[in-house]
């Protein structure tokens, strides 16, 4: 059962407009919120407050998004190859970073970090804006769109950044072990074509990892988008979705996502209400055009949703 009262709210939604810790406490408390993830663009000087915030039990924080706070570096920013690179140097960067994300996790009793771990150093421009381009002008079953689709599979399938992947996990759930933290590393699947991972990818990496804190963080948005594209179905197999430690709850259609739950014509969403009602971690990721109105509504339509089913 899923219930109003047990959806965070991610800062996703608020970051542009905050202008002090505070206030971003304040905005997402005001519109109805008691739970929040702390997502990769809160300032490093905004911190102090929102602990604060925490400590004072006013909010809590359920997960944080690594890279956190904000790096301004964008070799490891959240469209990076981050945890797969092959440069040696710069996997290792990554890997620290994480570690901070981890120890601030820790410090704010979080029970996850969202971690967007690689991807295939493309452009956008190369696959993702095209493809999502031809579904929108319903264009998606032509000789066009079946060439690219296979090159963009060629060029994934030839990748081998989950290697480097694998090493810096390895090196991540030994650090949460040793440390003694109770928080998870939850693997988020992506909402452009060439990163990882996508559902297939899912179980390659959890191989490696059982009884570890590797985890599976799935988003709903970027599931749906995935699918539209064909590099994904439904449903996932049961050890992924037994490893699913938490999700970011969004519609998406044609491309486009961080909607509020229920908002889209044809309720795309449906098909994952089972797997929220047994995530163990629920964020709402929403863009900032939505209003404190429509977050709300969002959350009350899949508690609608789920006492419906």
């Amino acid at each position: 059962m899923i219930r109003a009262e047990d959806l965070a709210l991610s800062t996703m939604w608020n970051y542009p407009t905050a202008r002090s810790g505070e206030e971003m406490v304040d905005t997402i408390l005001q519109a109805g919120f008691t739970k929040v993830e702390l997502n990769y663009q809160v300032k490093p000087a905004f911190y102090p407050a929102i602990l604060a915030a925490v400590k004072a039990g006013r909010i809590e924080a359920v997960s944080v998004h690594n890279v956190f706070p904000k790096t301004d570096d964008a070799r490891f920013g959240t469209d990076s190859m981050l945890l797969g690179y092959q440069d040696e140097d710069l996997r290792r960067m990554s890997v620290e970073l994480t570690k901070r994300t981890l120890d601030h996790a820790a410090e704010l009793g979080a029970k996850a970090v969202v971690v967007h771990p690689t991807e295939v150093p493309l452009s956008p421009e190369d696959f993702d804006i095209p493809l999502k381009k031809l579904i929108r002008r319903g264009r998606k079953n032509t000789p066009e769109y079946r060439a690219l689709f296979a090159e963009l599979l060629a060029r994934r399938n030839a990748a081998p950044y989950l290697d480097a992947l694998r090493r810096s996990l390895e090196e991540l759930s030994e650090y949460v072990l040793t440390r003694g933290y109770p928080v998870c590393l939850g693997m988020e699947n992506r909402s452009m074509c060439h990163q990882i991972p996508v559902f297939s990818e899912f179980e390659t990496i959890l191989r490696d990892f059982q009884g570890s804190a590797v985890r599976i963080w799935l988003d709903t948005g970027h599931a749906i988008m995935m699918e539209e594209i064909g590099l994904q179905h439904m449903p996932l197999p049961k050890p992924v979705t037994d490893a699913i430690v938490g999700m970011h709850i969004h519609d998406a259609a044609l491309g486009r996502d961080h909607f509020p739950p229920g908002s889209l014509p044809g309720m795309p969403l449906r098909p994952y209400l089972p797997l929220i009602e047994q995530s163990p971690v629920m964020v709402l990721e929403i863009s900032s055009r939505c209003s404190a109105r429509q977050a709300a509504q969002g959350a009350r339509w899949l508690a609608a949703q789920s006492a419906a089913q």
